[in-house]
């Protein structure tokens, strides 16, 4: 089933190669006055994925973007779509057995999951913000236009990064998680059970719980009324699969519900019936909906 009705024109695409990160930045048509600020997004791919496979997605959120563009009447900003890929991925992959799980097999097996995947998933938030420094400066260099806002939407272990960003990066207002868990222990704990492995050394070393206590979305005051609490303020969409066995929703469910955006935030929470650890095409529109009414509209 395909995510997009190619009813949206053909994107243009930009690639970079911002201190040897390649950059790839998509764009519609302008829609809006040529010097209009635009909303950069930045669109994460899942474990063993690339930037190349999440070309698909940003068809499909343009093809949403476009549709609700061409029915309204008012101003509306532009939308530019960022892919990359992540640590140890794509054309950045340098140790396959890195991003691999814990296997019977031992040709598969790889010891130190739970460390890789949260060194990827941290690394790939620490790039966003770093993007976010740099992309200014690349796509308008001669100030031709400015970016008014940054937004962070991302698949499975681009979901949690993107938790990650919204705890650890202010200037990420907007964000969409898709199949994934802000709560870390929580997920990676369920999984070591299941292979009968201890939550602590050799697979969970002290430091890495340390790291994970001082970093992680679920350890933030979340729940807090106050600026204490870094998500206070920001409008998240959160997107589950009800039959999701690999991220599942119980994982996430009591952060998220208890999670406190104040007055000004915005949480909606989809958990989609019948629906696995998968991106699917409802999640697209709704990711587009999302888009739209809090950052191109709003």
């Amino acid at each position: 089933m395909p995510l997009f009705s190619k009813k949206a024109p053909e994107p243009k695409k930009q690639t970079f190669v911002i201190a040897g990160l390649t950059v790839n930045v998509y764009s519609q048509p302008k829609a809006t006055k040529p010097n209009a600020p635009v909303a950069v997004a930045f669109l994460l791919h899942g474990r063993n994925g690339t930037a190349l496979r999440m070309e698909e997605f940003m068809l499909g959120i343009f093809d949403g973007i476009h549709a609700r563009r061409a029915k309204h009447d008012g101003d509306a900003q532009d939308l530019y779509i960022v892919t990359l890929d992540h640590r140890n991925h794509g054309k950045r992959l340098v140790e396959k057995q890195a991003n691999q799980g814990w296997f019977d097999d031992t040709a598969q097996n790889n010891e130190r999951h739970a460390i890789d995947m949260y060194a990827i998933q941290t690394g790939t938030a620490q790039d966003v913000s770093y993007l976010i420094d740099f992309l200014p400066s690349y796509l308008f260099p001669n100030e031709e236009r400015t970016i008014s806002q940054f937004l962070c939407i991302g698949k499975s272990l681009g979901g949690h990064a993107t938790w990650i960003v919204l705890r650890n990066e202010p200037r990420i207002k907007i964000a969409v998680p898709i199949i994934a868990c802000p709560d870390y222990l929580a997920l990676m704990s369920r999984r070591a059970r299941s292979h009968k492995l201890p939550v602590g050394p050799p697979y969970f070393p002290a430091s890495l719980l340390a790291l994970i206590a001082r970093a992680d979305p679920c350890t933030a005051p979340y729940t807090a009324p106050d600026a204490s609490n870094p998500f206070h303020g920001k409008k998240i969409l959160v997107l589950s699969g009800q039959d999701d066995k690999k991220v599942p929703w119980t994982s996430a469910q009591t952060f998220v519900e208890d999670l406190n955006v104040g007055a000004h935030g915005v949480k909606e929470v989809i958990v989609e019936p019948g629906v696995g650890h998968e991106f699917s095409p409802a999640m697209v529109k709704e990711c587009a909906r999302f888009v739209w009414d809090h950052a191109l509209v709003a």
